[in-house]
């Protein structure tokens, strides 16, 4: 086993419910930086935001943004790879979604883009409010999104969106189904994740390890829900959080302890040197 980079999901996996690290898994991680392994955040939000929430981290290089959409060299902010959705499929599902009450989030380069107008329904959909702060801490926030959809040049990497109900999300889900080109997915009963075709953070990491000389064999990949499946099978050794659903602790090779419990540093501890 000769692991030299660890992917990390960040919710319910890095983070704790509230948006937080705990000091043990701070310390545990920053270890691992400081020794030398490359620690990736892999996660669905933007990079802007990864960023802000892993502020008292120091020595992160790379990150992996938009369930796999963004690569990013962290220390000259450079995207080393970005995938995009074709313009009128995002046209098409936003149009769908602008049928419906519900908070929309667009994916472009570095940073993600709310209108004013959604907001408040991000608060009303029975979240936690410090994880609604915290994602609304760095996006950028625009009177309308229309306007913003109406250049065709957009390059969209995801759409994020969080309905109202689960009965909601099964309506809109199928309306998008039906388009064929995309195919989103859940990690909460109320939100809905595109990108790109079947795009996800497994394809971010062949991206990153290409670009570092790696192979799938040098991967430790932690993860908790729905997007991180495919990264969790492809990589050579993969960790599920013990609070995690059942398909990631299904194709895992190992279950840790909870995010609330310090697994993602349980884990760190088992398998890097020492």
């Amino acid at each position: 086993m000769d692991i030299r980079l660890i992917a990390i999901d960040l919710d319910g996996t890095w983070l704790r419910p509230d948006c937080s690290i705990s000091p043990k898994t701070r310390e545990v991680v920053q270890r691992a930086i400081d020794a030398g392994y490359h620690i990736v955040p892999t996660t669905g939000r933007s990079y802007r935001n990864a960023a802000s929430v892993l502020g008292d981290h120091h020595g992160i290089s790379y990150f992996i943004n938009a369930n796999g959409s963004i690569v990013v060299d962290a220390e000259t902010e450079e995207m080393i790879h970005a995938q995009s959705i074709p313009y009128q499929t995002v046209q098409d599902i936003y149009d769908l979604a602008s049928q419906y009450e519900l908070f929309i989030e667009l994916y472009e380069g570095l940073d993600a883009y709310v209108d004013t107008f959604g907001i408040k329904y991000l608060y009303r959909a029975g979240l936690m409010r410090s994880y609604c702060d915290q994602l609304l801490s760095t996006d950028i926030k625009l009177d309308t999104l229309d306007t913003f959809m109406a250049d065709p040049s957009r390059k969209i990497g995801k759409i994020h969106i969080v309905c109202m109900n689960v009965d909601q999300k099964f309506r809109l889900k199928r309306q998008i189904d039906a388009l064929g080109s995309v195919h989103p997915l859940s990690v909460i009963p109320i939100n809905l994740e595109i990108v790109q075709g079947s795009w996800g953070k497994a394809d971010g990491l062949r991206r990153l390890t290409e670009h570092l000389d790696l192979t799938a064999e040098n991967v430790l990949a932690i993860g908790d829900s729905d997007n991180d499946l495919d990264m969790l099978q492809w990589a050579g050794t993969s960790v599920a959080m013990g609070n995690g659903n059942q398909h990631a602790k299904n194709v895992a090779d190992y279950v840790t302890a909870s995010n609330e419990d310090d697994g993602v540093a349980e884990a760190l501890l088992r398998f890097l040197r020492s």
